[in-house]
């Protein structure tokens, strides 16, 4: 098996309000929890979700699908050695544009010689474009890209059109793995956009259970992080699609981050040795 040094996280997906963006950001807390280095690049100017969460680490590049973005993409793809992972945020309908991208480079062919593995993220629904679209992208990345199918039950609830079909299977014979995001809570999305309101910031999940400054609700604290705990054992399993070689290999089912400090009790302090 080809060792993969570094790892393009890329959604291509013509599709949008799908929940790519939530997934990436998790998968961006996950990243981030389990001490790997990644760099990220924000196509989406209008939302703005990962550049907002770690301005540190993402760089925010607006694209709206113009001739003009291929440059500014080709540009973001010599960039994907600078760090052992990297990841996209791409809006919806850039698809053409990445595709004219990664053409135009014979990025594809780079990325053999360069030890880069790629991985595409899907996301079916019952829609015949979006079915067809899927198909495309099939067709143009070929073996040359590892698939993550994700299924998302918020935005579709079933998958008729996918599942059992003619798609799936080949995506199955290209090594395809499945993801399914579990439903968020709309009491622990309506928190975390107050805590960003009021602190002025973006706050990423791992941070709002495990900081006790910020002081999330409770309840919605508990809710969430037995939500990104079914996300991170999730990731854990398919950490060889997601991360290089030596960094996967390290990866070891974790739980969900802590929240905040953890009580401890001294063994046997409060009972009554009084008999």
């Amino acid at each position: 098996m080809k060792t993969i040094k570094h790892r393009l996280l890329l959604p291509m997906q013509a599709k949008g309000n799908v929940g790519k963006s939530l997934e990436i950001a998790t998968r961006a807390c996950w990243l981030s929890e389990s001490a790997i280095d990644w760099q990220g690049f924000d196509l989406d100017a209008d939302n703005r979700t990962l550049s907002r969460l770690f301005p540190e680490q993402v760089r925010l590049v607006p694209m709206t699908g113009r001739a003009e973005d291929r440059d500014e993409l080709v540009s973001i793809l010599k960039k994907v050695t600078a760090k052992p992972v990297s990841i996209l945020d791409a809006r919806a309908h850039l698809d053409g544009v990445l595709r004219t991208a990664l053409q135009a480079t014979r990025f594809f062919n780079l990325a053999k010689q360069l030890n880069i593995g790629i991985t595409v993220t899907m996301f079916p629904l019952d829609d015949m474009d979006v079915m067809t679209n899927l198909d495309e992208l099939c067709q143009f990345c070929g073996n040359q890209v590892d698939y993550i199918i994700v299924k998302n039950p918020a935005r579709a609830a079933r998958t008729r059109m996918f599942d059992g079909s003619q798609l799936e299977a080949e995506l199955k014979m290209l090594g395809a793995v499945t993801l399914t995001l579990p439903l968020l809570s709309e009491v622990v999305k309506m928190e975390l956009a107050y805590l960003e309101n009021k602190h002025e910031r973006g706050i990423p999940f791992n941070e709002a259970i495990g900081s006790d400054e910020l002081q999330l609700d409770v309840m919605a604290r508990g809710m969430l992080q037995h939500w990104i705990g079914e996300m991170f054992s999730q990731y854990d399993r398919i950490a060889g699609r997601l991360l290089p070689t030596a960094e996967a290999e390290k990866i070891k089912p974790k739980p969900a981050p802590a929240l905040g400090e953890t009580p401890r009790a001294k063994r046997g302090a409060k009972v009554n040795f009084a008999v």
